[in-house]
């Protein structure tokens, strides 16, 4: 499995923050980006599959950033992937969590090509136990040409040890509401300790 996700570029199809707002994405990825995150968070996953990278149950806190993304966004064009930056705070020793999905983009074809960029956030918020953590990533997200689309999101997953390095990776899953319409979605997450 892949951290490709599907997004309508059109402003049709969704409608995803306004490009041009004070709140933008300016920080958006580039392609070449896109492609990298895409690559680690496989490279994440097979790892995760052969038992290469094990869990751990840390303690103390950590500050955390990396990368999140939602599929199934457009059933009508697969190929299309949004993807933005995560950050989080994690204190294992209260077992809470807190964060922000921010500086999401707009994607198309295997090789990613930027569409275009997207304002609006996710706030994260969730808690620890021993080596897993859940948590709900929620905001609205635009193109600009209208409202918004509302995001509702499950984050489930677990914290590994990465040659010393902490690493977070998990599957993200919920709905996405845009005016009446109602979808579910899914897709992924990692981040590592700064």
């Amino acid at each position: 499995m892949t951290f490709k996700l599907a997004l309508a570029a059109s402003a049709a199809c969704l409608a995803l923050a306004a490009c041009n707002s004070s709140n933008g994405s300016s920080g958006a990825l580039t392609s070449a980006e896109a492609q990298n995150v895409d690559a680690t968070y496989s490279d994440y996953a097979d790892r995760i599959g052969t038992g290469d990278l094990k869990t751990t149950a840390p303690t103390g806190q950590a500050s955390m950033s990396g990368f999140m993304g939602v599929s199934n966004v457009n059933p009508d064009d697969p190929t299309t992937t949004v993807m933005g930056e995560l950050a989080m705070d994690v204190d294992f020793d209260t077992g809470k969590l807190t964060g922000k999905g921010t500086n999401f983009g707009i994607y198309s074809g295997d090789v990613l090509t930027k569409e275009a960029n997207v304002t609006g956030s996710l706030d994260v918020a969730g808690t620890v136990s021993g080596s897993t953590m859940v948590a709900t990533a929620t905001g609205t997200m635009s193109d600009g040409s209208s409202p918004g689309a509302d995001f509702a999101l499950d984050m489930n997953g677990s914290f590994y040890d990465d040659g010393g390095t902490l690493t977070a990776v998990g599957d993200v899953s919920g709905t996405l509401t845009d005016g009446t319409d109602v979808r579910n979605v899914g897709g992924n997450y990692y981040a590592t300790e700064n």
